[in-house]
């Protein structure tokens, strides 16, 4: 499955266009929205692939992303970090460590699992632009 959402062009480089898309419209459907939204920004600030056909700024776009990507990018998201701390914890406790070490090792644990989330986030197909909707 593939899913689609439009957004607006801000910036036009080179290689790269950075678009501006409306996270209700990103997150319709998904029962976590009310969660989420109460943490972010109302917006989402993408940067992509330019299209072939010539875009400007201010042009509606309309961008596709594959439904197992969004699915991989949840876990590596929500999961990794996560299974890091767990395994820390547990690892910590089992050796016997004090508290102050377990939170210590924890927090460090998560801090290393960022990054392997954004590692592990490169390797994920990303959103593409599928129509230019020009603005008159």
């Amino acid at each position: 499955m593939i899913n689609t959402v439009c957004g607006t062009i801000e910036d036009v480089f080179d290689s790269r266009v950075r678009v501006i898309v409306d996270r209700k419209a990103a997150c319709q459907g998904c029962q976590a929205t009310g969660v989420c939204h109460s943490f972010t920004k109302k917006h989402m600030d993408l940067m992509l692939s330019r299209p072939a056909e010539p875009v400007s700024k201010g042009d509606t776009v309309v961008i596709a992303m594959k439904g197992s990507s969004l699915l991989k990018a949840s876990v590596f998201a929500f999961m990794v970090p996560l299974a890091a701390i767990l395994a820390t914890l547990f690892l910590a406790q089992a050796a016997g460590a004090p508290v102050a070490f377990q939170a210590s090792g924890a927090a460090l644990a998560f801090a290393a699992s960022l990054a392997a989330v954004r590692r592990l986030g490169n390797r994920i197909e990303a959103p593409r632009i599928i129509e230019v909707i020009h603005e008159e």
